[in-house]
């Protein structure tokens, strides 16, 4: 009977150990190290956040640049899982580096980092495929977790970086090409909004989105109906009766 038993035990231990290992070899599977792509024409920048990221075992650097032909030679060459690239960069693209950087956006995430924050400098992130888009005095922590969020294609624990995809995809559809005509309901509701003298971070609260996003549609809304100014803002409203007139009248 304990020989019995103990062969019995000897099975269960053996079937726990293999059982353990399963899961371990799972584990194993599941952690992936990330490719990451530094391009920045400052070397200083480009060596300090390569230090930055060698702590990390997730995260490998697989070749950097300070050049954008360059980079996106080596990005189609590579495919890396992230492109880390200065916003700078792009004052050297022409038309066809904008659509080759789209295309290497289809298998690469694109972060773009940027030392002024302005919808101009939004625009032209989004128009060349950005994922992310921060600026470079971010916190390290936030830098280092932006790139694994972009790296990893993960738009749903991005919130907390306001300059992150969750907050960019209202200007998603102006990558392409001729640009719709119609607003959405999202875009009416800001586009009401603010004719009806409400600010930015106003509108961002009633709505219960990120200043980065309504500022995302606000600038959507105004190239779709080629509008450049409040006033043409509040015009165009009243044209399509977005305005309540109600309280005006009964004044």
């Amino acid at each position: 009977m304990t020989l019995i038993r103990s062969t019995f035990l000897t099975k269960q231990r053996v079937s726990a150990d293999k059982e353990s290992k399963g899961k371990e070899t799972v584990l194993t599977r599941v952690k992936r190290i990330q490719k990451i792509m530094l391009a920045d024409g400052h070397t200083l920048f480009r060596r300090g956040l390569k230090t930055l990221l060698a702590s990390e075992t997730d995260l490998e650097i697989v070749a950097e640049s300070g050049d954008l032909t360059e980079a996106m030679v080596a990005a189609k060459l590579l495919t890396p899982d992230a492109l880390v690239i200065d916003l700078g960069l792009l004052a050297e693209a022409n038309d066809a580096s904008m659509i080759e950087l789209r295309q290497i956006a289809g298998s690469t995430g694109i972060l773009f980092l940027t030392e002024q924050d302005t919808p101009e400098s939004l625009e032209r992130a989004m128009g060349a495929g950005a994922r992310g888009y921060m600026l470079k005095s971010s916190a390290a922590n936030e830098l280092v977790a932006g790139i694994r969020r972009v790296a990893q294609q993960d738009d749903q624990n991005a919130r907390g970086l306001s300059l992150f995809t969750s907050d960019l995809r209202a200007l998603a559809a102006s990558n392409s090409f001729p640009r719709p005509s119609v607003l959405t309901v999202r875009e009416q509701e800001v586009m009401r909004l603010l004719a009806e003298g409400r600010t930015v971070r106003e509108v961002a609260a009633e709505l219960s989105l990120s200043i980065k996003t309504i500022e995302a549609h606000k600038l959507n809304l105004m190239r779709k109906l080629d509008i450049h100014n409040r006033t043409s803002l509040i015009e165009c409203a009243a044209r399509m009766g977005l305005l309540v007139t109600e309280k005006v009248e009964s004044l």
